[in-house]
């Protein structure tokens, strides 16, 4: 296991507290006591110039069901990143530092793609280590369940919350961020509230859109929101100060920035940047 030591005291959702620290990040949760003010935005233009037309090759005689997608392949890489960077992976609650125990990523599916439709919160946890085919796998199952119309217990839990009256649900609020700050949130709250993960992932790709600059969520523990737009031609000036079209995806992050230090961060996406120019490693199971 590659998470820093530390002694549990969190459920498993949650993750380890992270002892040994510079003393700049035991400081700086002090200085910025939350997500909101900490925040800090770093779009990224992902070159894809090598990536596209080698899924087009990988596709080629594939059934529709089986196709890989740009989402299953930022995922894949996008886990394995966690598991080579793991300061990505930390979280801060009561001005500590914490480490994830997993990886896991939430979004959210629409049940169909109308205004009306209802949308649906997915979680999935992953090691690092997937193939693509594998991650691909575990993506397409969890749509499929969240696009089903019979409800879940995460679903049951919420809709029994929403009918209670606006007062009883505040107050039923303010004793679940209580505990959250207790570290005695029950498991079953954190498995219902999409925000207790490694990081929230939104793909507006899939809808032609670009990727917007989101906020974080003050509770939970995720520290990373991403959104990636759609994969178009972008003009890019070359070394000789040629301008060519090179297919591209902007993917935009909102990031805690108390967990680590920027440097960290832009090392980061450099090797998640390097994943996409070599993407047959994605094939293989990871390190």
């Amino acid at each position: 296991m590659f998470f820093t030591g530390g002694r549990p005291i969190r459920s498993r959702r949650d993750g380890r507290l992270v002892e040994e620290l510079p003393a700049m990040r035991r400081v700086v949760p002090h200085l910025m006591t939350t997500r909101l003010e900490a925040a800090l935005y770093y779009p990224q233009q992902l070159d894809l110039e090598v990536m596209a037309p080698w899924l087009e090759r990988l596709n080629e005689g594939r059934p529709p069901e089986d196709r890989v997608k740009f989402f299953h392949v930022f995922l894949t890489a996008f886990a394995r990143l966690y598991r080579q960077r793991p300061e990505l992976n930390r979280f801060i609650s009561g001005r500590r530092t914490y480490e994830h125990r997993d990886i896991s990523f939430s979004f959210t599916v629409k049940r169909a793609m109308t205004d009306e439709a209802d949308e649906e919160q997915v979680q999935i946890s992953f090691t690092g280590t997937e193939t693509l085919d594998e991650v691909r796998t575990r993506v397409n199952e969890a749509l499929t369940r969240a696009r089903r119309f019979d409800n879940s217990d995460t679903d049951k839990l919420i809709n029994a919350f929403v009918r209670l009256p606006g007062p009883v649900l505040a107050a039923v609020a303010r004793i679940a961020w209580t505990l959250d700050s207790l570290n005695m949130m029950p498991r079953v709250l954190q498995e219902a509230i999409p925000v207790y993960a490694s990081a929230y992932v939104v793909n507006l790709g899939s809808l032609q859109a670009d990727a917007p600059f989101h906020h974080l969520y003050l509770r939970g523990t995720a520290s990373v929101f991403v959104a990636l737009g759609t994969i178009r031609p972008e003009a890019v000036v070359d070394e000789d100060g040629t301008i060519t079209a090179r297919r591209q995806v902007r993917v935009v992050y909102t990031i805690d920035e108390r967990v680590t230090d920027g440097f960290y961060l832009v090392r980061s996406a450099q090797l998640l940047q390097r994943m996409f120019d070599e993407p047959d490693a994605l094939l293989r199971p990871g390190d």
